[in-house]
């Protein structure tokens, strides 16, 4: 099976459906950069947006093109390629270990960053609580001092402009 020209199948499908880059972009929740960088080569969708792009197509050559793009993505996705690099390291007990060591540091590193952001956060709501609490405090002592004042007949408590 010939690989086909990804910029040129996006471009064409884009076209056959009648929309531009950004309503394009709308209906398969991309961004219009994302539909140029598509368009010229610079990038490829992913599997999810291949599928909405084929359930958008008409029946035709645009939607069969788009179908043949999957089966390319899904082979990509199936068999991913061996870097060199890895291939020869790969099976040596020292570079697994040393590699989830870096990649354990790493998690580690996040967690603390994201227990961290939760602490300040939790922290925010409290403050925030304590405030809401204040605010109804004050609002409820203000209706109290109201209400007597109303009660006796106060000229302008009562909202009147008498």
């Amino acid at each position: 099976m010939a690989t086909l020209d990804v910029p040129q199948v996006i471009r064409r499908a884009r076209q056959r459906i009648g929309l531009s880059q950004e309503a394009l972009a709308r209906r398969l929740n991309a961004t219009k950069a994302a539909i140029q960088h598509w368009e010229r080569g610079r990038n490829q969708p992913d599997l999810a947006r291949l599928f909405a792009l084929r359930s958008l197509c008409p029946p035709g050559i645009e939607r069969k093109d788009v179908e043949v793009l999957i089966r390319q993505a899904q082979g990509r996705v199936a068999s991913p390629p061996v870097i060199p690099s890895q291939a020869s390291t790969r099976g040596s007990p020292e570079s697994d270990s040393g590699a989830l060591a870096r990649e354990n540091a790493k998690l580690r590193r996040q967690i603390a960053k994201l227990e961290s952001t939760v602490q300040r956060r939790s922290e925010q709501l409290r403050i925030l609580e304590d405030l809401a609490a204040e605010l109804q405090r004050r609002v409820s002592e203000l209706q109290a001092a109201r209400m007597p004042a109303v009660a006796a007949g106060v000229p302008g408590s009562s909202g009147d402009a008498n």
